[in-house]
């Protein structure tokens, strides 16, 4: 139903090939997820399928894409921002008359409220933005689903949602998430994009396993080549090692032989002739040999070294008889209390004011002498200077030796020379995550305050990351609807409600192996 064959992508800033002579096909009831590390390409590869005309201000591409005569359903990453000065009545009303209108929205739990509200995009919540999308793509009966993060900014229940229906959808679906729980449950095809040797190369692997499976099929394979390259490493420097005692030996003979014997002169150096010729085929054999390779899962968000908090120490003492915005109120007799060095997240419906109560507690924080607090915010420009680079970023000073420590911790987060000294803008959305734990790492924080941190990681960094974060001696307060987080990570979850917050049982975030 949807064919490429030998694409080729450039990006055309910096002339980068982000993916190189792919090709794949999808059928009827696929669903293929596009996998790889951050900035690697994959939004990429979908814009270049759906809007080309987008794609093209950006990228170029060699190669054949072919779907016809099928109709795409695509749901880009983010909102598109024509979209934020229409209403949402406006977007629905072509549907009033159609009854899967108010299936699905029930289904989405968005109310009729909402549904033909004169309410603008830009007002509504990520989350209820993003069921909206979702709502409008299912009612365009699309033969092919063409996803991109399509669980960015839900809840658990709008998560789950979410991957009922890709697991249950007749039609084939080609989607990007970051999300490992959701691969894992969805997903019977993978296509992998990476950037091996520090992202100086592309390569694209198309299996039909799983995402679990194909994950421990693709850490074997690189275990296994590295260890047989290494081994023919070994086999070549004895074979060499060898080679070259014999040419010394008659390279010696040569220059002691006497003139008076030229025959045995003539038998040299047709020997030197053939010890040389050996010396060349060795060296073809390991240059066609197998040849190591890296793995771009491979970060170092290391963060077991951080400050450590006294156990028990308090950090936070939370009494909250109303939690407002405005004039609305969110939730009463909101309580917490937080010691280090624990690790809490807090989580609960869209719109219920988590990020509010976080932003409380930063503020409350900030006023503290005795602890060292970092702040991860949903919007990268509470954060960042979108025009400045990663490296200005981190070494805002200008101190040569503070530049240079911040470029090995971004070559340690996989950044490439280029991406380092680009515009903070053009980054993903995970680099732009790892770029803020570059700067943790700096300021050295005994307290870490993150509203979603892993929802822009890919589930190839993902992994390392919960490791880090799980080890960190200090204390831990999060926002996340990530369940690998949830279980892996944090030591109690809390539910925030309209009564306030309510311990949840972690056992509702267990691997379903567990």
């Amino acid at each position: 139903m949807l064919q490429v064959n030998n694409l080729t992508v450039t990006q055309n800033r910096d002339q980068r090939t982000l993916i190189s002579d792919l090709s794949f096909s999808l059928q009827s009831g696929d669903k293929l997820a596009v996998i790889g590390a951050e900035g690697n390409g994959k939004t990429a590869l979908l814009r270049i399928i759906c809007v080309p005309e987008l794609a093209s201000t950006y990228l170029s591409w060699q190669g054949h894409i072919d779907y016809s005569p099928h109709h795409l359903g695509y749901l880009s990453q983010e909102t598109p921002t024509r979209l934020y000065d229409k209403t949402v009545e406006e977007l629905t009303r072509p549907y009033i008359a159609d009854g899967d209108l108010y299936r699905l929205a029930d289904e989405f739990m968005l109310n009729e409220n909402i549904l033909f509200s004169k309410r603008k995009i830009q007002s509504l919540s990520g989350g209820e933005r993003m069921k909206l999308r979702l709502l409008l793509v299912r009612l365009q009966r699309p033969d092919i689903f063409v996803l991109d993060e399509p669980i960015n900014d839900l809840d658990l229940e709008g998560i789950h949602l979410v991957e009922s229906f890709i697991a249950n959808c007749p039609e084939p679906v080609l989607f990007v998430s970051h999300d490992e729980t959701l691969l894992e449950r969805t997903a019977d095809k993978i296509l992998h994009i990476e950037q091996i040797w520090r992202r100086t190369e592309a390569r694209a692997t198309y299996s039909g396993l799983g995402f679990r499976e194909y994950m421990a099929k693709f850490v074997y394979n690189i275990d296994r080549q590295n260890r047989l390259a290494v081994k023919e490493e070994k086999d070549f420097r004895k074979k060499m090692r060898r080679h070259l005692e014999i040419q010394d030996k008659v390279h010696r003979a040569q220059e002691n032989i006497s003139r008076a014997d030229p025959a045995g002169a003539r038998l040299l150096k047709k020997k030197m002739h053939s010890v040389k010729s050996t010396g060349r085929r060795l060296e073809r054999e390991r240059a066609d040999g197998t040849k190591r390779t890296d793995r771009e899962d491979d970060v170092d968000f290391f963060l077991a070294d951080m400050p450590r908090i006294p156990n028990n120490k308090e950090v936070i003492r939370v009494n909250l008889p109303l939690l407002k915005i405005g004039e609305k109120i969110l939730s009463r007799n909101v309580q917490l209390l937080v010691k280090g060095p624990e690790r809490i997240a807090i989580t609960g419906e869209n719109g219920c004011g988590k990020s509010t109560l976080l932003r409380l507690i930063v503020s409350e924080l900030r006023e503290r002498n005795d602890l060292q607090i970092f702040y991860l915010p949903q919007d990268w420009h509470e954060l960042f200077d979108a025009r400045s680079s990663a490296i200005d970023y981190l070494a805002s000073d200008g101190r040569a030796g503070i530049r240079q420590e911040a470029a090995n911790l971004l070559g340690s987060l996989n950044f490439a020379r280029e991406e380092m000294i680009r515009p903070i803008e053009t980054l993903s959305g995970g680099q732009k995550v790892k770029l803020a734990f570059a700067k943790m790492r700096l300021t050295r924080p005994n307290v870490l305050l993150l509203d979603e941190p892993s929802r822009h990681l890919s589930p190839l960094s993902n992994p390392a990351f919960r490791e880090s974060v799980a080890t960190y001696p200090g204390c831990v307060i999060s926002i996340s609807h990530d369940r690998a987080f949830l279980r892996e990570v944090c030591t109690h979850v809390l539910r925030l409600t309209k009564d306030g917050l309510r311990e949840e049982d972690r056992r509702l975030y267990a691997d379903d192996d567990d």
